[in-house]
């Protein structure tokens, strides 16, 4: 377990007090914002992670097939050539 310190305005602190039931309640719920906040982040940055690595599998798939070299135009008919293709599947 890790611990930290988090310092508030004396003001804040004041005006929400009275929607907690006492100082216990209110160090809990400070508490799980701080562990909501930090497992936000550390699902943000293994979400980057996951579309790093699947653009570089991306990037690989398409040099070893040989579509790495095609132009925007050619992948814009590529792309419109699929919809096609899934518009007719399922129509």
């Amino acid at each position: 377990m890790c611990s930290y310190n988090i310092t508030l305005s004396d003001t804040l602190v004041e005006k929400v007090r009275p929607a907690f039931a006492d100082d216990k309640a209110l160090e809990q719920w400070l508490q799980q914002q701080m562990e909501d906040l930090l497992l936000n982040l550390y699902l943000r940055q293994e979400t980057r992670n996951r579309a790093r690595k699947a653009v570089a599998a991306m990037r690989q798939q398409s040099e070893s097939n040989g579509n790495s070299e095609l132009t925007l135009d050619e992948i814009n008919e590529e792309i419109r050539r699929a919809r096609q293709e899934r518009r007719r599947t399922f129509a």
